[in-house]
């Protein structure tokens, strides 16, 4: 999987909470239990896609990087 594609995904994982945090306008959301427990572990899961997939991101550029230098050094 490529950085690009990484980047695709953490983009759509913001875009997704962008979503989910537009209902936390609605005043009735914190009314409703089962609502507000479905707006938490969405969020939660989005949040948490985005984290690994920027954590990725930021692996491959360290592995990368560490490539790099021991090419340069060889």
């Amino acid at each position: 999987m490529s950085i690009a594609q990484l980047s695709n995904y953490a983009v759509n994982y913001s875009r997704a909470m962008d979503a989910i945090s537009a209902q936390a306008k609605d005043p009735t959301l914190i009314q409703d239990p089962a609502r507000l427990a479905m707006f938490q572990q969405q969020m939660y899961y989005a949040q948490s896609a985005y984290q690994l997939t920027s954590r990725a991101m930021q692996d491959m550029h360290q592995e990368d990087k560490i490539l790099g230098e021991m090419l340069r050094d060889a």
